[in-house]
């Protein structure tokens, strides 16, 4: 047995085999999500769709071009390690790229007194699964926020009802106004004069005052000019004190000639005009607050000449999730405490009602805000991006593209060499690729679903963390460089007049054919790599912990397209080929596609995605082999390269860039299932055209189908 095995071993095709399956294990970490962390990092399914139009035309570009100087110059070898190399930079480097957004925002308002968050939805509806999940998390959430209060009403709000004293340096240190006096209360060679009103800027105000923890001393010394001439020749120049007594407004001052005193009765009426000093702002924003009067002009907190007022307030906000709840498709949430950069803790109080119904520029002010809890930050977040109407071209998006560009040249361009290699390495057997082929889908099977549980893992939520995937691509991309420097390649016949040869090759109505069937593919297939995977997470979000497992869930669709189809369907596709004929499967590829993307459109649970994986041994497990073995069989000797690199430009170049951008727009403004529904019928259409053109065309398509 042993030596049967030995016998049947091909040691030439084993660095081939090693290749398939450490470059696919190595870009099924990142090829399957590259467009849902696209859309995480903050892109559109539109810009999505736009990026995915354009790479193709890069490989459309490169494929052929590189493939006529490798042929022409033998350099099929060198060339593959090199873009093998430049597969790895290219996607190591997207990792470093920041978030495309311009910050996460809120709104504070307030609601019984108290300061809340509000966050609202523009355009849609609030994930009631995320307030849902809100509301039953009984632990406080610490948000950094950064808020905007260059508005005048905004730092009246934070120096009077927040108790935030030293960021109100007012240039007011004194005050004028008019007060009625009552009673009068004679204590230990004192006198306690009650104020009955203050008349401040014209309107008046009950003499309210606050005494205990938490509040500011008021104690300083006024002026009184009083109408009452007894009380006027008693205080004389003395300047009573500011006191607060039984939280009203008094005025004391003591004498040591007691005598004085006695004069006064127990009630004496008299107005007043009184002039106080404050040494601090904070001292008159206490009475403001105490009074009530905060629109008066003394109250209005102003800088020092030559300063002014910070337009922004940072702090840590402490967050209560638990008292979440969704309201006009905005959610509100309570801001028990903040915490300044000194370390000082305050409670950020706001105006009464009444107060408030009538100043509503008070609040509404908007804060960037990153808290550590993630559902807070995912609903922020889509909030935020639901009402950003700024361009996504920004500096984070043109370097995404940049890299893109490079990684997916470089893998269209090591893909069509290695499929040229392998049918070199093959010679005249040609039906035996898929055997060679099916080792890179096992690879891409096993690693992206490994990546997706891994990221689900090391995620927290809907927000994943996918550093795991970019530590697999460049371990097993390191390791795939290494076995291609072993891979051998045979001296190949060259043709002395390549492009002429294959212009002759497209001229013809089958060959034609031919590539458009690779086209219609390639718009479908770029479809499903797109957008597939957001589908899926369309549909988990109804689910209120849908996000916790999406990545599980996406890593056993890639399992399921690789074992449960591609990989048996590669193993038997050149017996298939034989039995069936490569324009027949040509059609059938068409009609799986169709019935694939109807079943798509029907979804409403997104676990039963798995069994219509299935269907991938036809649209992928079958299609594959049958382009590159007719492009085989079709090309003239040395323009394999050349053709092979022509065929896989028409299906990614041409077709997937259709397909990525037709569909991003679509998908944008009709939904995931209505657009994969379209895609279906229309797969059936071209199927049913296809099959009409095989019978008007079929005695030029059997000659060349008999060339094996």
């Amino acid at each position: 047995m042993l030596s049967l095995i030995k016998m049947k071993l091909n040691h030439k095709l084993l660095p081939i085999k090693f290749h398939f399956f450490l470059f696919n294990a190595g870009t099924a970490p990142l090829v399957p999500y590259l467009s849902t962390y696209a859309r995480q990092l903050g892109f559109s399914s539109a810009t999505v769709g736009l990026i995915y139009t354009i790479l193709p035309i890069f490989g459309l570009i490169a494929k052929p071009i590189l493939g006529v100087i490798a042929d022409r110059f033998k350099l099929q070898k060198s060339i593959f390690i090199l873009f093998e190399v430049m597969t790895i930079v290219s996607f190591s480097a997207i990792y470093f790229i920041p978030e495309n957004r311009v910050g996460t925002m809120v709104q504070l308002d307030c609601a019984n007194g108290m300061t809340v968050l509000r966050s609202c939805q523009a355009g849609g509806s609030i994930d009631k699964c995320k307030v849902s999940t809100l509301g039953k998390d009984k632990k406080e959430a610490k948000c950094e926020m950064n808020c905007d209060i260059s508005s005048p009403k905004m730092w009246q709000t934070v120096c009077e009802h927040w108790d935030i004293p030293q960021y109100c340096d007012s240039s007011t240190d004194s005050l004028q106004y008019l007060s009625n006096f009552g009673n009068i209360m004679l204590h230990d060679k004192c006198a306690y004069i009650t104020t009955k009103d203050i008349i401040l800027d014209g309107h008046e105000y009950i003499p309210q005052c606050r005494v205990g923890s938490g509040f500011v001393n008021i104690s300083q010394p006024c002026a009184l000019n009083c109408t009452n001439e007894i009380l006027s020749s008693i205080i004389g120049f003395k300047n009573p004190y500011m006191i607060c007594l039984n939280n009203t407004l008094n005025y004391r001052f003591c004498t040591n000639n007691t005598s004085e005193l006695t004069v006064l009765d127990n009630y004496m009426e008299s107005e007043c005009m009184v002039s106080c000093n404050f040494k601090k702002p904070w001292q008159l924003l206490e009475l403001c607050k105490s009074w009530q009067s905060e629109i008066t002009t003394f109250c209005q907190p102003n800088t020092r000449i030559g300063k002014e007022f910070p337009t922004n307030l940072s702090f840590t906000g402490t967050v209560l999730p638990s008292t979440a709840i969704s309201m006009d498709e905005c959610l509100y949430l309570q801001l028990d405490h903040i915490t300044l950069p000194d370390g000082s803790i305050h409670y950020p109080k706001c105006s009464s009602s009444a107060v408030y119904q009538l100043e509503t520029e008070l609040y509404h002010t908007s804060c960037q805000i990153s808290c550590n809890n993630s559902q807070l930050n995912e609903v922020f977040e889509a909030a935020s991006d639901s009402k950003n109407n700024m361009t996504q071209y920004t500096r984070e998006f043109w370097l995404f593209f940049l890299f893109m560009i490079i990684s997916w040249v470089s893998q269209s361009i090591v893909i069509t060499f290695a499929d040229a290699i392998c049918f070199d390495l093959l010679g005249d057997k040609i039906s035996d690729y898929g055997k060679q082929r099916l080792w890179g889908s096992l690879g891409y099977g096993m690693f992206s679903l490994i990546t997706g549980a891994l990221i689900d893992l090391f995620s927290d939520g809907a927000y994943k963390n996918y550093i795991v995937a970019f530590i697999l691509m460049f371990v097993y991309m390191c390791g795939d460089v290494t076995v291609s420097i072993f891979v051998k390649t045979n001296t190949i016949k060259m043709s002395m007049n390549i492009l002429a040869e294959v212009g002759t090759l497209v001229s013809s109505l089958p060959t034609i054919i031919f590539l458009l069937w690779a086209i219609s593919v390639g718009i479908y297939t770029g479809f499903v790599w797109q957008f597939l995977f957001w589908h899926l997470e369309d549909i988990a979000a109804l689910s209120c912990d849908g996000s916790d497992y999406i990545k599980t869930l996406e890593g056993l669709v890639s399992a399921i397209q690789s074992f449960g189809g591609e990989i048996p369907f590669l193993f038997v596709s050149g017996y298939v080929l034989r039995k069936v004929g490569h324009i027949n499967m040509m059609s059938l590829v068409l009609f799986a596609f169709g019935v694939r993307f109807l079943l798509y459109s029907i979804l409403t649970n997104a676990w039963w995605v798995l069994p219509i994986e299935m269907l991938q041994g036809i649209t992928y497990g079958m299609f594959y082999p049958t382009l590159t073995s007719y492009a085989k069989m079709v090309s003239p000797d040395g323009t394999e390269t050349t053709v092979q690199g022509l065929v896989g430009a028409m299906y990614e170049g041409v077709g997937t860039s259709i397909g990525s951008m037709i569909g991003g727009q679509l998908y944008k403004s009709y939904g995931g299932s209505t657009t994969f529904r379209w895609f279906g019928i229309s797969s059936l259409i071209f199927c049913a055209l296809h099959v009409f053109s095989q019978y008007a065309l079929k005695n030029k398509i059997q000659r060349i189908n008999t060339r094996k």
